[in-house]
């Protein structure tokens, strides 16, 4: 028990410590956290952030129309009705 609890205090102080030194420590002339804060705001990181973002929308909005479709009145759920045979009437995705 006491074990346990020497244990997790020596942890958060490692915690605290390591946030601490990415914050103030300069590593060659800049903090790990300025270090971080340059790469995130490179041309290459905003467009790929761009990206992720476009097919994160677009994932969400075909999970959206999945649903919308189910909640229609489709007695399959989406996972299935895209499974649809190739003959069937039904609205295509």
């Amino acid at each position: 028990m006491i074990g346990d609890v020497l244990r997790r205090l020596v942890n958060g102080i490692v915690v605290l410590l390591a946030g601490l030194a990415f914050f103030l420590v300069p590593v060659g002339g800049k903090t790990a956290a300025q270090h971080a804060m340059a790469i995130g705001a490179s041309k290459p990181a905003r467009e790929a952030a761009t990206a992720f973002a476009g097919a994160a929308m677009a994932i969400a909005d075909r999970v959206k129309a999945d649903f919308a479709s189910y909640q229609d009145g489709d007695e399959r759920p989406p996972a299935e009705a895209a499974k649809r045979p190739a003959g069937d009437s039904r609205r295509a995705r």
